[in-house]
């Protein structure tokens, strides 16, 4: 049985209809399978395997844009710092998008400050999982 799991998976998820328990597992098994850009359908609804901050990133490529973008990066990295689970990556990649915004490079600015608010906003979503699961690494609980 074991072997053909995979198959069963793989058959399912390739019809472009999920069937998960919720519908961050459903985006999750969506977007390891066929990456940002695929639309599937969900309880009945389509949706597209794009995270919020792709699609921010996808708007035209201005000076206004991109520092509107890496203004809202900064106030998300902010505000994961404020929890105690900001990456240290996303420092960096904040400071090569003001880098690429100086030099007049909108889009590759955009695009990492997208970058940078995507890893600020999974800090933010790591320590609401912490604060909801540590029973479980509890010893005993």
């Amino acid at each position: 049985m074991k072997k053909y799991l995979p198959l069963v998976a793989a058959l399912v998820l390739s019809s472009g209809s999920v069937a998960a328990a919720s519908f961050e597992d459903a985006f999750n098994a969506e977007r390891a399978l066929h990456g940002k850009g695929h639309t599937f359908t969900f309880e009945g609804k389509e949706y597209t395997t794009d995270h919020p901050e792709e699609l921010e990133a996808a708007a035209e490529a201005t000076e206004a844009n991109a520092k509107a973008l890496i203004a809202s990066a900064k106030a998300k990295h902010k505000e994961v710092k404020a929890v105690g689970y900001d990456w240290t990556l996303t420092k960096g990649i904040l400071k090569s998008a003001n880098k690429a915004l100086k030099a007049g490079k909108f889009q590759e600015a955009m695009n990492l400050a997208a970058q940078a608010k995507y890893h600020a906003r999974m800090g933010i979503r790591q320590a609401q999982r912490s604060a909801e699961d540590w029973v479980i690494m509890v010893p005993g609980s």
